[in-house]
This record gives C-alpha cells, structure tokens and sequence, in this order.
C-alpha cells in the first residue's frame, strides 16, 4: 500500500496542475492511516512477544515508536494535501447553498405561475364555422 502511496504523491508533485492527482493521493493518504491504526493495533503485541524472545526488544521499541509517529504525522499531511487541493481549485462539494432565491435549477410545477397584470388579456379565437361572430360579416 505504501508503494502505491508513494507512486501517487509522486504523480501529484509532478502534474502541478492536475485536481485529480492531489485528490488521488489524499484519499490514499486517509486509507493509508486506517489501514496503519489496524496493522498496529493487531500486531503490536505479537511483534513485542517475538522480540522479547530474540532479546532485540529495543529495536522493536524503535521501530513501534517510528510506525506511531509516522501515523501521528499523516493527519497533518492529508490537512496540508487538501489546502493543496483548494489552492489548484478543487472544490469536493463541501458547500451548502445558503439561499432559496427561485433561480435555481429547480422549477416546482405544483405552483400556478404567477400573473402578471400588466399583460393584456388574449381574446379567445373565432372559430372558421361561426361565421356570425366574424368580424368579416359585420
């Protein structure tokens, strides 16, 4: 997984101006510290246990001691990642419209159209048939 971590910061350092390579590679950064906190807290006490028995207990001190760290540091990464991500304009949607003007998209046709008075009202149509009410036989 670090691999592919490391491959894709590459890719976001490289196309400076690519929104997807900087989102690519704060969402593994976010999988990246799940993925750490379980492999730690299932191999934690196994990795203590095997290296009390070989009597290198200090270099799994050293090297449990680097591992938390490295996930204590990754949280800040993925907040200057996603500043990153703002600065090349992405924007992930996290914005909630702040006012129902009715100039939106949404048009609701359970409402009558609003009239104007202003507008002359239309006189109905004469039908070819009534010849009587024709303005022609006047």
């Amino acid at each position: 997984m670090n691999f592919f971590v490391l491959a894709v910061g590459l890719w976001a350092v490289a196309a400076k101006e690519s929104i997807d390579a900087i989102l690519m590679f704060l969402v593994f950064m976010f999988v990246s510290i799940i993925l750490d906190m379980i492999m730690i807290g299932i191999y934690y006490s196994k990795g203590y246990a095997v290296y009390k028995l070989a009597g290198t207990l200090s270099e799994f001190r050293f090297s449990a001691g680097m591992a938390i760290l490295n996930l204590l540091l990754k949280p800040l990464t993925c907040v200057l990642l996603y500043h990153h991500y703002r600065e090349r304009g992405g924007d992930y949607g996290m914005s909630l419209p702040t006012s129902n003007d009715g100039g939106g998209g949404y048009e609701n046709i359970d409402q009558p159209i609003p009239s104007n008075s202003q507008v002359e009202a239309a006189h109905p149509h004469t039908s070819i048939h009534d010849v009587s009410k024709s303005p022609l036989s006047e």
